[in-house]
């Protein structure tokens, strides 16, 4: 599915190659941004590659073990890092290109988000670098029966800073959006704070902890991906994109939601089990 959708990908993106009657009819007559007739050979395109890398990084190996799993959710857990690291370091350029604007940035800012090249690439580059990673901590830990721990950020001051610039952000957003005021730069920004919040630590943090993160945050992957391939069907032109920016903040929102209502559940339940313990003395 991955190989013919990445072909087919190639040629919507960089040829503007629409497979013949590969469309239907969708409103009377065109209008501004939404032509009359739709074609899905883009739809097709990114079904075929999300699709497939999902099966592939997902599937289990020929030899499936405790090690396999936790090295698949190591790698899951680096590749989301990773990704959002590259995706800092574009904002950043870009914000310095503002003030210096120099040719040579601008020039490299337009190759990779010219066209919403990089709001595309950023549909499954997720899936590509936790690949990356899954193969070769399997070739590498081969002979070994443990991987090194994910280091996260201290509790303080980074969870702090992260919660109070998510809730600003979002605040800000949804009162600009009320006042129908641009919210462009906001909504491109708040991933970061959101994954300062991600990867700070709990005040008490154990191993058991460490493991509902690498739950929730392979579960938030599930959910984003099958939210995607929904969205890819139901939105069109100027709509989609609308969802591949929103794309950006999917992830994060979804893994802080599972991550916290399981801890939720966990301390309810602790607090229950202490009750009745005393009770019964």
């Amino acid at each position: 599915m991955a190989l013919p959708g990445f072909v087919l990908g190639y040629m919507v993106v960089y040829n503007d190659y629409k497979i013949p009657g590969f469309g239907m009819q969708l409103r009377e007559q065109s209008q501004l941004f939404l032509p009359a007739y739709e074609n899905f050979t883009n739809e097709l395109a990114l079904t075929l590659v999300v699709g497939g890398l999902v099966f592939i990084a997902f599937s289990k190996q020929k030899i499936e073990d405790e090690l396999t799993a936790n090295i698949r959710l190591n790698a899951l857990y680096w590749a989301i890092l990773a990704n959002y690291a590259m995706y800092a370091m574009f904002l950043i350029t870009a914000a310095i290109n503002n003030v210096l604007q120099l040719r040579l940035i601008e020039n490299a800012i337009e190759a990779i988000a010219g066209g919403f090249t990089f709001m595309t690439y950023n549909l499954f580059t997720p899936l590509v670098i936790f690949m990356a990673r899954f193969y070769y901590l399997l070739y590498k830990r081969n002979d070994e029966y443990e991987i090194k721990t994910i280091r996260f950020l201290p509790n303080k001051p980074y969870r702090l800073i992260g919660q109070t610039l998510s809730v600003a952000f979002a605040v800000m957003i949804i009162a600009q959006s009320i006042k129908r005021e641009d919210i462009t730069w906001l909504f491109y920004t708040l991933p970061l704070p959101m994954l300062i919040w991600v990867f700070s630590k709990e005040k008490q943090e154990d191993e058991y902890i460490g493991a509902i993160r690498l739950d929730a945050m392979q579960l938030s992957v599930y959910a984003n991906y099958i939210i995607l391939l929904i969205a890819n069907f139901a939105f069109y032109s100027t709509d989609f994109l609308f969802v591949m920016a929103f794309n950006f903040v999917t992830i994060p929102a979804i893994f802080l939601i599972v991550f916290h209502y399981r801890l939720y559940k966990i301390r309810k339940s602790d607090v229950a089990s202490a009750k009745s313990n005393l009770n019964l003395l």
